[in-house]
This record gives structure tokens, C-alpha cells and sequence, in this order.
């Protein structure tokens, strides 16, 4: 029993070592790790308890507020426990892929809400407006820059008029960005500590491959049904209808795309092409506008006419 509660302190230690360490690098260096942050507490939740997990969080963000500020610390604490507890409760219960990404989704994308509810009573400004003030500032800086080239007046006003409408679109779409922001965020951290674990010896862990990702079948009826919905509050007249509409659009497409890219990705796999070249390719898809509108026709054609036979396999 000593030498059981050596290495659980051992490896509790380690995981609140490299998890800090990761969050530094992320705060001062390269910001895209910070949303690793929770993949060693998951681990240590999956193989000692959740309480484990919990512990190392609070030990952890305690320690980032003392170097860093305790405003800081706080946030980060309710920022990665919920998704960390979710992803901890889901994979020891066996759910599916589905359920641990969904679950563990709406749990970061609620932790994001409550910080940006928090920012906005303590600064007395909400997070769009502070957008809107640096988009602001990016456009006009922008027009500045072109005013020194060699285009006419008439040409500024169409490329200022062109980027106006693009960050006004990019405001009214926070909501469905933060959802696919939450989802992206709640996949890694399931991957990389699912690969980790099973390197590990912990097999009951599902890995979850791209190249089977797959929506519910009844997800065109939901589409249906979403769609359906926000055609009534038009009639209604509801002031955000547009806004409501928008942002469904954007989210379904994501979706559709990422299935599309699954379905890509496991055609591929079927080839024998290798994992580096699998990734090169996705990339180009993703990247190239033209092949970028095919890919969600993909992912709907796999939706309704089965194209990696996966119904029949099931």
C-alpha cells in the first residue's frame, strides 16, 4: 500500500509539473498548448479516481496564479476542470465517441460562457464590444496602409467596405466559433490522452480514429428540424432571426465538412497511403476554397447513402 501511494503522489507530482510548465510555455510562448492543458489530469483521473484529477487542477492553477496573477489562475481552474471531470466521467463509463465529445463539449463550451460572464461584470464591457473595438482598429490601420499604394480612392472604398462586412460577420458568428472552438478543443484532449492511456496498458479506452467519425443518422432530421425552426422566428419576427439562421448555418456545415473530411480520410486508408501523406492531403481539402465546398456535400452523401458501409458493419 506504501509503495501503491508512493506512485500515485509520484505521478500526481509529475502530471501537476509538466501540466504547469505547459501552460507557462502556452501563456508566454505559443498560445494553441494551453488548451492541452487538462490531457495528463484526464490520465491521472482514469487510473486513480477523479479526485486525483481534481486535486492536481487545484494545485496547479494555484501554483500559474502565484507566477502568473490569481485572476489567471481562477480562470484557468474553471476553465479545464468541467471538461476535465466530463472527459474523466465519460471514458471510465465506456460511452461512445459521440457521447464523451457531446458531453464534454457543452462542459468546456459552458466554462467559456461563465469566464466571459465573469470578464464582463468585472471590466464593464462585454467581450463583443471589445471586438468590435479591435476589428475597428485593424480596419482602420488597414485603409491606412492602402491609402500609401497605388489604388485609387474608389478601390479603398470597395477593399474597406469588403473587410467592414467580413469582421461584422465574424462578430454575429462568435457563438456557433465558440461551439466549434469547444469541440475541437474536447476532441484533442480525448485523443491524446486515449492514445496515452493505451500506451499505458489501458485498453478499455476507445480511440477515437477521424477515419470513423460519423454522425447520427438522424442528424439530417435535426438539420431539418433546426432549419425548420428558424424559419418560424422569422415569422415571428425575431430580431436575431438572421443572426439565429446564420449560426446554425456555420455550425451543420462544420459538421457535414468534418464528416466529408472522415470520409476522405478513410478512402485514403483503404489505399494503403501513409499516415504523414493522409495528413497532407486532408490539409490541401482543407485549405483549397473550391475543394473546401465539396467536402460537406461529402459528409452529407455519407450521411444518407452509407458510403464507408459502416451501418452494415454495425
Amino acid at each position: 500500500m506504501k509503495m501503491d501511494l508512493k506512485n500515485k503522489t509520484m505521478e500526481t507530482v509529475f502530471a501537476i509539473a509538466i501540466s504547469t510548465i505547459l501552460m507557462l510555455i502556452g501563456i508566454y510562448y505559443l498560445e494553441l498548448v494551453i488548451f492541452l492543458y487538462p490531457v495528463l489530469f484526464v490520465m491521472l483521473g482514469i487510473r486513480y479516481g477523479i479526485n486525483y484529477a481534481v486535486l492536481g487542477l487545484i494545485i496547479s492553477s494555484f501554483s500559474l496564479g502565484l507566477m502568473v496573477d490569481m485572476i489567471s489562475g481562477v480562470f484557468i481552474f474553471i476553465g479545464f476542470t468541467p471538461l476535465t471531470i466530463s472527459l474523466i466521467y465519460t471514458m471510465k463509463m465506456r460511452k461512445n465517441a459521440f457521447t464523451v465529445l457531446s458531453i464534454s463539449t457543452m462542459a468546456f463550451l459552458l466554462s467559456i460562457l461563465f469566464i466571459i460572464s465573469i470578464m464582463k461584470n468585472m471590466a464593464g464591457v462585454s467581450i463583443i464590444n471589445q471586438l468590435e473595438e479591435f476589428f475597428t482598429q485593424i480596419l482602420n490601420y488597414q485603409v491606412e496602409v492602402l491609402k500609401d499604394t497605388e489604388l485609387s480612392n474608389y478601390q479603398i472604398l470597395k477593399v474597406e467596405d469588403f473587410l467592414e462586412n467580413a469582421y461584422d460577420y465574424i462578430i454575429l458568428i462568435i457563438p456557433s466559433i465558440l461551439m466549434i472552438f469547444s469541440l475541437i478543443t474536447a476532441y484533442l484532449n480525448f485523443l491524446l490522452s486515449s492514445l496515452s492511456l493505451r500506451r499505458l496498458g489501458y485498453g478499455i479506452v476507445s480511440i477515437p480514429k477521424f477515419s470513423r467519425f460519423k454522425l447520427p443518422n438522424n442528424i439530417l432530421l435535426g438539420t431539418g428540424i433546426m432549419f425548420l425552426g428558424t424559419f418560424i422566428l422569422k415569422k415571428v419576427e425575431l430580431i436575431y432571426y438572421e443572426t439565429v439562421l446564420l449560426n446554425i448555418t456555420v455550425i451543420i456545415t462544420f459538421l457535414f465538412f468534418t464528416q466529408g473530411l472522415s470520409v476522405i480520410d478513410h478512402m485514403l486508408i483503404k489505399r494503403n497511403i501513409k499516415l504523414i501523406l493522409r495528413i497532407l492531403i486532408v490539409i490541401v481539402f482543407t485549405i483549397i476554397i473550391p475543394l473546401g465546398w465539396i467536402i460537406p456535400i461529402i459528409g452529407v452523401f455519407d450521411t444518407i447513402f452509407d458510403i464507408r458501409k459502416f451501418r452494415k458493419s454495425a
